[in-house]
């Protein structure tokens, strides 16, 4: 494998491109703040100043000439601005793969385009999501799908977690929290980073692949443990809500004939 770009050099995406350099996989990666540019650079990463709004795409355009995959980490970011239009951003991104000939795109998508449904919920299950996010997302994916330009690949990923990034520092002492019974879906960075190697090494166009990792106890028993190990008080929860289903990865691991390094998910980091 060639060239890989990484559009979107976040939590997830820069802690990929890392791994993937150190794999051997020539990377380069974009950001839009121009501190963590010359950090990147004087670390010795290839990294690219480009912005990506709903109407343009300003920065390095360079980055996307000679790429065998594009790999897109591009979060909707509807919570800071809830009228994000995450569709058109997604298609100002579409113009410049089809305009610099790229083959090859991963998409990280979310398992909350399932929506709330109970039992087993596989990649053939339906989309429910009734979010905007999720609504939207949902659209990105069948853009990318219906383009015959190229193939990708959809990645669904769980609730991501990792160093710094734990949902109980949030949760600590919150009241009267919904969904008690539901099980957690949850994805360890690490996890995440090496199933997106496995995909690009292991290239199967036009699939779609949830990656939660098989560890579903309760919200209201994960939280609680997880209160214990942090030393925080721990969130109450109260009877209501729907209860979410269990999703699936068993179609990941077959294929790729992998296993999770983080398997129970008790922990911090």
């Amino acid at each position: 494998m060639g060239h890989i770009g990484v559009l979107g050099g976040g939590w997830l995406g820069e802690d990929f491109a890392k791994k993937a350099t150190l794999s051997g996989l020539q990377v380069r990666m974009t950001t839009t703040d121009m501190k963590k540019l010359r950090r990147l650079g004087d670390q010795g990463h290839k990294a690219c100043f480009l912005k990506v709004t709903e109407s343009a795409i300003e920065g390095q355009l360079d980055f996307f000439s000679e790429l065998d995959v594009l790999v897109i980490t591009v979060p909707p970011g509807l919570r800071k601005n809830p009228n994000a239009n995450y569709e058109s951003v997604i298609g100002q991104i579409i113009k410049k793969i089809e305009a610099f000939g790229i083959k090859k795109v991963i998409f990280t998508s979310s398992t909350s385009v399932y929506g709330y449904q109970e039992g087993i919920i596989t990649e053939n299950s339906q989309l429910l999501g009734e979010t905007p996010s999720a609504k939207q997302i949902i659209s990105v994916e069948e853009k990318l799908f219906s383009n015959q330009n190229f193939e990708s690949i959809i990645v669904r990923l769980g609730g991501l977690m990792g160093p710094n990034r734990h949902p109980i520092y949030n949760l600590s002492k919150k009241k009267n929290l919904p969904d008690p019974n539901s099980p957690i879906n949850f994805i360890h960075r690490q996890d995440a980073v090496v199933i997106l190697l496995q995909l690009i090494q292991n290239w199967k166009g036009n699939e779609v692949y949830n990656a939660v990792t098989p560890f579903h106890p309760s919200r209201k028993e994960y939280y609680s443990q997880m209160a214990k190990m942090a030393n925080l008080p721990p969130p109450t929860f109260e009877n209501k809500g729907k209860i979410r289903g269990i999703i699936s990865s068993e179609k990941l691991v077959l294929e790729l004939n992998g296993q999770f390094k983080v398997k129970n998910l008790l922990i911090l980091n």
